[in-house]
């Protein structure tokens, strides 16, 4: 199952027995789905944007995330922690979670207008200096660092959290990267099959 994915905050909930919509191939929009429908198999699709994967085993629920730029500034990963917590009684402190391939810190250079745009999406000063680094006089945001401490904001435990630190830009060879190919970018999947309760 796949969300239209919009760059922003909105988390999908697809709960055991609800599978008939999936079926017919319908994408409600939003930047994450959250499942416990075990078995079912939730997908993002990214090149350079954030996919992060969750996973409660004790209540069998699990989750998809796209976390781009406006995705990490909304807190979207935050919010599919929640949505887990919320509706199907997840502890934030039993998730684990995968960070995917994305680009890197050291690859994601951006203006001065993402600072102000986080800013004013609330982040604190601290937050806002640890994940935009100035490298020479070009400023760069560290999206890893940002969706990781807003994973450990929502309760999961910073040993829980897995982040893979492979740059798509960095390594074309390997990776979908747009800032690399633009337009004729492909696109990567991050899969996850939602568990079954322990």
């Amino acid at each position: 199952m796949r969300v239209k994915q919009v760059h922003g905050n909105v988390v999908q909930v697809l709960k055991r027995g609800e599978v008939t919509a999936a079926a017919r191939g319908e994408r409600p929009d939003g930047d994450a789905i959250v499942s416990n429908e075990p078995g079912l198999v939730l997908a993002v699709m990214v090149a350079d944007c954030v996919p992060i994967l969750l996973a409660d085993r004790k209540r069998g629920a699990a989750s998809a995330v796209h976390a781009g730029w406006r995705g990490t500034c909304a807190q979207v990963a935050r919010a599919a922690v929640e949505r887990l917590t919320t509706e199907f009684g997840s502890r934030p402190a039993d998730v684990i979670a995968a960070i995917g391939p994305s680009i890197g810190p050291d690859d994601y250079e951006v203006g001065e207008a993402l600072v102000d745009a986080f800013r004013s999406a609330g982040h604190t000063p601290e937050d806002v200096a640890r994940w935009f680094i100035r490298r020479s006089s070009k400023l760069h945001l560290d999206l890893w660092s940002a969706n990781r401490d807003q994973l450990v904001a929502a309760g999961v435990s910073p040993d829980r959290i897995l982040t893979c630190g492979l740059s798509t830009r960095a390594h074309p060879e390997v990776f979908d990267s747009y800032r690399s190919e633009g337009e004729r970018a492909g696109r990567m999947a991050a899969l996850i099959v939602v568990p079954e309760p322990r």
